[in-house]
């Protein structure tokens, strides 16, 4: 290469380095778009009625609890507000997310709205130091061990009628099988299911060590509620127990439950990413995002109102625009919308 194509392609080099025109003058670089904000309101939104979160260790691992109740209800809510008993959600963590740290945001975003929240263990911080077959049993004591220390009084009375359970990965399907068994075992009865990308349950695949028993979800009541969802960029457990929790939920008419699909979007800086890590909101990889505010923290805000006092129906259930909507990227364009099923196909 001569001296003089030397310097051309050098100088080349830089103007594109440096974004500079034909004629020497900067040119501006296009902004990548921002994602969506948190909603100042509404499900999913920034609203809340108690300013503080008290967390409470109750027992020991891996039959042990975190529970997390609302402090200093704000002043300008009512007195009733203050005297009444509040919905109890049941809160399962994935496999090895025994720390709720991967979860605290939405637990205290849950818990701020006027709720009490149950993190059961049921598994120690050596995650093959107990059988994915005693966990459905831990799980169970953690819940009992719970409502005993919200017995003894001294905090927030739950409303065991208005009960919601929801779990994410392989507390999906503790979740799921808590609807189920609740009952007979005495324990509070659920009218909200939401698993989130459940995986690893005996014969759903995936897994090297078998998996957790599934119950008979058959015997979850018709009168419950339920969201299945998945994420499309879940390369972990994909989508083969979701599907075999859905088909099995046999009682439950379609009219009270969706198969709900979160989409990613890479739009924008920072993308939007519907992988198996989707709904943690912190530790390694857990990130806050318009796929909680517009996906799951709305999803289960909306599904708890509709069930307990008939309020945000529309965002719920149903394939509406309110329930498939993710928000709107800076510059004006919508986030990819959710996809809601009744028919996820075979799992």
């Amino acid at each position: 290469m001569t001296r003089g194509r030397r310097s051309n392609l050098a100088l080349c080099l830089l103007v594109a380095v440096l974004g500079l025109g034909p004629t020497g003058a900067a040119v501006a670089l296009p902004t990548p778009p921002r994602p969506p904000e948190q909603p100042a309101a509404g499900p999913g939104g920034a609203a809340f009625a108690y300013e503080g979160v008290n967390a409470t260790r109750v027992g020991r691992l891996p039959d042990g609890a975190w529970l997390f109740a609302p402090t200093h209800l704000r002043l300008d809510e009512t007195v009733e507000r203050a005297m009444a008993p509040l919905p109890l959600v049941v809160f399962f963590h994935g496999f090895t997310a025994v720390d709720p740290t991967a979860y605290r945001a939405w637990i205290d975003h849950i818990v701020r709205r006027g709720a009490i929240v149950v993190y059961p263990d049921y598994q120690t911080l050596n995650p093959f130091e107990v059988g994915f077959e005693a966990f459905q049993a831990n799980a169970l004591a953690g819940v009992r061990a719970a409502l005993a220390e919200l017995e003894a009084g001294g905090g927030p009375r739950p409303d065991l009628s208005r009960v919601a359970v929801v779990g994410h990965s392989l507390g999906g399907v503790l979740a799921a099988n808590y609807a189920a068994v609740a009952a007979p075992e005495g324990l509070p009865m659920p009218t909200v299911l939401m698993p989130i990308e459940p995986g690893g349950c005996e014969g759903c695949g995936g897994l090297q060590r078998g998996g957790t028993p599934l119950a008979d979800l058959a015997a979850v009541p018709a009168s419950t509620s339920v969201l299945v969802v998945v994420g499309d960029d879940d390369d972990i457990v994909g989508e083969r127990a979701a599907g075999r929790i859905w088909a099995d939920l046999t009682a439950v008419p379609l009219d009270r439950r969706d198969y709900v699909t979160l989409r990613s979007d890479h739009r924008g800086v920072p993308p939007l990413r519907a992988t198996h890590l989707m709904p943690q909101t912190g530790g390694l990889g857990g990130v806050e995002d318009a796929l909680d505010w517009y996906g799951t923290w709305k999803l289960l805000d909306a599904l708890m109102a509709c069930t307990f006092s008939g309020e945000w129906c529309d965002t719920a259930l149903g394939d509406t625009l309110a329930q498939r909507f993710m928000g709107v990227w800076s510059d004006g364009e919508p986030v990819t919308e959710a996809r809601i099923n009744d028919d996820p196909g075979s799992p």
